[in-house]
């Protein structure tokens, strides 16, 4: 038997002996059970115990006696037959699954503590849990978003997934996440790709929510925050933490797509315009921010004009509140 046909045929619920005795009567036609053996090597009995399997399987049928033959149902049908039982059986299985869900939500008030909170340790440990609770979430993520970083500050591959599977993600970015051009540039990636995305000054804490199974809170926002993180279960810190993310959320100024592209040229902004503007705001006067950068007053201006139309403010107020919202200051 060729490998290939004993890994397609598997799968379908035969034993090495079953298909050997199928493959032979569709290559070869019907026959005896003496036929049989003669032709697939094995013994009459193993024969015997295969044609009556394969029977119950309906892979075979016997014509009537006196010469009674094994004939091969097509292979077709055989496995037609059996594709649809096994989708019959994981459906009952999903069932089952559904019903002790149902159970374990309807405990959740029994669970131990330990049964509701995990604590996970160690970056690699964190940034996995980040990963299940993405796999977790059937409608939704929230997630509020700060430095320091449990995950790399690149694209989030699998949220550009998900959110292409129909899962919708809610992100609140601290204002002081978006001083980093790489990180900005990935924010942009996720809004042009659908994330619902606002922005807010001092987030409370980072998190993350997957619909009201799952959330992942660190111990500490601190550099050392990707070591250690909670993982919420369905109780009452979850309820607490969705409540949080939708307050947070309500007060948080939205971020479209345009206004993504705009953070992604504004974190071009220069530490010499940013030094500018901080001098400005202190309220010093053109002259004064010349003298102190070593550039002429005409320079001043023309930087501040530069940065008036990047920021389309009409007024050096205007430019001074711009500056403090994209984290310039």
């Amino acid at each position: 038997m060729r490998q290939e046909e004993a890994i397609m045929l598997g799968p379908a619920g035969l034993s090495a002996a079953e298909e050997a005795v199928y493959l032979a009567l569709v290559r070869q036609g019907g026959a005896t059970l003496t036929q049989l053996a003669a032709r697939t090597g094995l013994t009459p009995t193993r024969v015997r115990r295969a044609v009556l399997s394969l029977q119950r399987k309906g892979f075979v049928h016997h014509t009537p006696a006196p010469e009674e033959r094994v004939v091969p149902v097509p292979p077709e049908l055989a496995v037609e037959q059996q594709v649809r039982r096994r989708q019959e059986e994981l459906e009952g299985v999903r069932a089952a699954a559904r019903r002790l869900a149902h159970e374990a939500r309807s405990r959740a008030s029994n669970r131990r503590t330990e049964d509701l909170i995990e604590i996970v340790s160690g970056r690699a440990a964190v940034a996995q849990a980040f990963d299940r609770l993405q796999r977790t979430a059937r409608h939704q993520m929230r997630v509020l978003v700060a430095p320091p970083y449990a995950v790399p500050k690149d694209v989030n591959r699998q949220q550009l997934e998900r959110q292409a599977a129909g899962i919708v993600y809610r992100a609140v970015y601290d204002v002081d996440a978006l001083t980093d051009p790489g990180f900005v540039a990935s924010v942009v990636v996720h809004v042009e790709e659908g994330e619902h995305a606002r922005l807010a000054h001092g987030l409370p804490t980072k998190l993350a929510v997957a619909d009201r199974e799952l959330a992942l809170l660190p111990l500490a926002w601190t550099q050392s925050a990707h070591d250690a993180a909670l993982l919420v279960h369905p109780c009452g810190l979850l309820d607490a933490l969705i409540a949080l993310f939708e307050t947070v959320w309500s007060q948080a100024t939205p971020l479209s797509v345009a206004d993504s592209a705009d953070l992604a040229a504004a974190t071009a902004v220069s530490a010499t315009d940013r030094r500018l503007l901080s001098l400005l705001v202190a309220g010093l006067t053109d002259e004064a921010v010349g003298a102190r950068l070593g550039v002429s007053r005409r320079t001043v201006v023309r930087r501040v004009q530069h940065l008036m139309e990047l920021t389309n403010s009409r007024s050096r107020m205007q430019l001074g509140w711009q500056a403090r919202e994209r984290g310039w200051l």
